[in-house]
């Protein structure tokens, strides 16, 4: 049988090249990786960097000095994809690979890109189980395993990564420590949908991996990843708890998507503002000053004027502390048509109305901070002389001086604006 006579999934497969095959192809090779997307894409790269430099590679940032390109896709809107064409496009003396949600959800986007060869992400993982990981920097990356158990209408990530399926309790648990007692400071717990763990078992959920963590150093907190209200509803008490009492920042990324019930069944999202509302309420009534981060998709066919004004008062009513607008934007897979598209006016009006909302809040909120003293890590040099550390509360703080990554100082809020504060390290 050949490649074109063969069923979709295993034509899909044939696509990739074998683990064995693509280590020795860019063993000993100077490589450039290009990662694009979520967390969970970062950790692929970081499992990626570990196996070829095991295998002699030289990785470098610069693509000018590399023989090789490897494409890290993401693919979550339709601008987004064009982008990772683009990129592909981009390295015309370069081998170039891709890796990523491209290849896995839209193979035949490619077909245009004759050279080009994919890897498969779960390969990654293969290989990279027969090598030794050494921690690198104040932050890393833990994967629970890829997937997610929903059927939303908009994700096309879904397609690519398929159901939940989970690692080991005392595979994340040992990958955790062996990060933080390496020196990461911030360790950041990954996957689609981070509250479906387990669903796939019927043994673990995420409360339970979370009550379980091993000790760490006392400078290291692990950021929790986005967790579906519908599969955390049911064990939100136990996460609550958990967070609280264990090596955490106090941060929940939960994308609500909308306010209102009619286009939260439209997606398919399988919750209620209620039972958003009731979330919200648990966790802040463990951790009163827990930060709030969510998602808003503005626009989704059949959203009304009335749905809209229902988004809006619901962010005025949580005040979260962090809000990421995405426009609506049909993907192939999704199971919905182009019929009742709404215009992009519409869908860009909607938007900024509910960016300029949050940025107001926001701003707002960080004024009212302004000479706190605080204590924060510091995990990422933003450019000479600048660093951007973090709070307990998973609040960006950017201090304009020379810190060490990695070791806790005392600052003092001197500004703001609405992404980030602004601090002055305190002299003893």
């Amino acid at each position: 049988m050949n490649i074109a006579d063969q069923p979709p999934e295993k034509k899909r497969s044939a696509l990739f090249l074998p683990e064995e095959e693509w280590v020795k192809a860019l063993s000993g090779r100077l490589i450039c990786i290009r990662t694009f997307g979520c967390a969970y894409n970062v950790g692929d790269s970081d499992l990626l960097a570990t196996v070829l430099t095991a295998s002699g590679s030289v990785i470098v940032s610069d693509p000018d000095l590399a023989e090789v390109m490897i494409i890290n896709t993401c693919i979550v809107i339709a601008s987004t994809e064009r982008k990772m064409q683009k990129e592909i496009s981009s390295y015309p003396d370069h081998e170039v690979y891709v890796t990523g949600c491209l290849p896995l959800a839209l193979p035949e986007s490619l077909q245009s890109h004759t050279t080009v060869k994919l890897i498969h992400p779960d390969s990654i993982h293969r290989a990279a189980a027969t090598v030794p990981h050494d921690q690198k920097g104040p932050v890393s990356v833990v994967q629970i395993g890829p997937g997610c158990v929903g059927s939303c209408r908009y994700c096309i990530t879904r397609c690519a990564r398929g159901s939940i399926r989970s690692n080991p309790p005392q595979q994340i648990h040992s990958h955790i420590a062996r990060c933080a007692w390496g020196g990461a400071v911030e360790i950041r717990l990954a996957g689609q949908d981070l509250s479906a763990y387990g669903h796939d078992t019927g043994q673990w959920s995420l409360a339970t991996l979370l009550e379980g963590m091993p000790a760490l150093p006392d400078t290291s907190r692990i950021r929790l990843g986005m967790m579906n209200p519908a599969t955390l509803k049911p064990i939100a008490q136990g996460v609550a708890r958990a967070m609280k009492n264990g090596p955490f920042f106090s941060f929940l990324h939960l994308p609500i998507q909308s306010g209102s019930d009619h286009v939260l069944d439209l997606m398919g999202r399988g919750y209620t503002v209620a039972d958003v509302q009731n979330i919200i309420d648990i966790f802040r009534a463990e951790m009163p000053d827990i930060t709030i981060a969510t998602d808003i998709i503005t626009g989704f066919p059949g959203e009304t004027d009335d749905d809209h004004e229902e988004t809006v008062r619901l962010i005025r009513r949580i005040a979260p502390g962090m809000v990421n607008v995405t426009r609506y934007s049909w993907r192939p897979g999704t199971g919905m048509s182009r019929d009742h598209e709404l215009p992009d006016r519409i869908r860009k009006d909607r938007s900024r109305v509910i960016i300029r909302e949050s940025y107001t809040m926001f701003q707002k909120v960080n004024e009212k901070k302004r000479g706190a003293v605080m204590t924060v890590i510091p995990t990422e040099q933003l450019k000479p002389g600048s660093v951007m550390a973090r709070s307990e509360r998973y609040e960006g703080v950017v201090i304009r001086e020379e810190c060490q990554l990695g070791i806790p100082c005392m600052v003092t809020i001197t500004g703001s604006t609405p992404h980030y504060l602004i601090g002055e390290v305190v002299r003893d």
